[in-house]
């Protein structure tokens, strides 16, 4: 994995969570799974939360990942 492979990946997320709204993680992998591994979803979320382009809401005992 390299970092344009995490910032392609991020994009992913990204556009993702643009089109559908706030997602869990397991949402996100789930939606994901035929382009990136769980890990390279991870490493992608790290990158965009240090952007700090993403933000999480507690919401009925579940952490859902949004845009901010």
């Amino acid at each position: 994995m390299n970092t344009k492979e995490i910032g392609e990946n991020a994009g992913l997320i990204w556009n993702l969570l643009n089109e559908k709204g706030a997602l869990t993680l397991a949402q996100i992998k789930k939606e994901l799974k035929e382009q990136a591994s769980g890990e390279d979803i991870c490493l992608a979320m790290g990158w965009l939360f240090r952007e700090d382009k993403l933000e999480t809401i507690d919401k009925d005992k579940k952490t859902l990942i949004s845009l901010k």
